[in-house]
């Protein structure tokens, strides 16, 4: 156990390495809409900050998942109907710690210091990146994947959303699990998405250099670049009959999955047609995100117990 309650872990639901930044690792937080970070995590100097930005009950409330992206930047999902509008989607947040949750500067804007935010995809339950600002995620509330592309972030605060670009996967059907995280990851070797369906207890993938525009869309919730529907991508079972699935991470040619309804984590070889290589049970309540960390050893959290875990051998 490397971090717990005593940090500000609150259900936390998913977490992340940042990619530049070895030993700093971020948690999200559901019951605060918030984040703990810690440095040197796990290691002998080991600290923890619990981050909390201003205008978290919108842009972080009831957050579901994390992404690392470009430049020093990050996505989440929420898992939120902003209280029934609707008014909800994946956030673009600055990595920059002299930015993300403090004190605004009078050259920014009054909405916190997200950098973005598009308002299609309420209860949005994983995430992934894919390459500059764009973004692939699990919307819970239409039920079916979604590609994003934020562009240009309008900066800390402001709310420019008119340069987004939206479209919608119909055909990869998506279910939600309430309250538990379904994470997605794009293997970079090969451009495919990996996606823990969590309603129908199975994990999908998707050929993301496949499909086509089939029509355009009419814009809600604001004004958009594009907003389409998309066709005749190539996707598939990987894995089915599972017990909650949750939380992915990937390791070359190995796939690990959490499972929620049983605490278990499993790898599956994808060079071998996603066989299943071996699993772990952990003493988790609640296990949900997991990632493989720049040590090669495998971390989760505990949403039950609001720990962060990792296994060593």
């Amino acid at each position: 156990m490397i971090g717990t309650a005593a940090d500000g872990l609150s259900t936390p639901r998913d977490l992340a390495f940042h990619p530049d930044r070895p030993g700093e690792l971020w948690t999200v937080n559901r019951a605060t809409d918030a984040t703990v970070i810690y440095f040197d995590a796990g290691g002998p100097s080991q600290t923890s900050e619990d981050r909390r930005d201003v205008a978290r009950s919108h842009f972080m409330d009831n957050v579901s998942s994390i992404a690392f992206g470009a430049a020093n930047t990050f996505g989440t999902c929420q898992e939120s109907t902003n209280g029934g509008n609707d008014f909800m989607g994946p956030v673009l947040w600055p990595a920059d710690l002299s930015i993300y949750a403090q004190p605004p500067l009078p050259e920014w804007g009054e909405l916190g210091t997200h950098l973005d935010m598009l308002h299609q995809s309420p209860n949005c339950m994983g995430i992934a990146w894919d390459e500059l600002n764009r973004y692939w995620v699990f919307d819970g509330k239409n039920g079916h994947l979604v590609y994003y592309d934020f562009q240009v972030d309008h900066g800390p605060g402001h709310d420019d959303h008119s340069d987004g670009i939206v479209r919608r996967y119909t055909e990869v059907v998506l279910t939600r699990m309430a309250t538990v995280t379904s994470d997605m990851v794009v293997d970079p070797a090969t451009g495919l998405l990996y996606i823990v369906d969590g309603g129908t207890d199975r994990i999908l993938w998707m050929d993301t250099a496949t499909g086509e525009e089939a029509k355009a869309l009419g814009a809600t919730n604001e004004p958009l670049d594009e907003y389409t529907e998309w066709t005749g991508a190539e996707y598939g079972v990987l894995a089915r009959e599972l017990s909650v699935p949750s939380g992915l991470a990937l390791d070359g040619n190995r796939l690990f999955l959490s499972e929620n309804g049983t605490n278990t984590i499993t790898v599956f070889d994808l060079a071998d047609g996603g066989k299943p290589l071996g699993r772990l049970t952990t003493p988790a309540q609640s296990i949900m995100g997991l990632t493989v960390g720049p040590d090669g050893k495998l971390w989760y959290v505990d949403a039950g117990a609001d720990e962060l875990v990792r296994i060593d051998p």
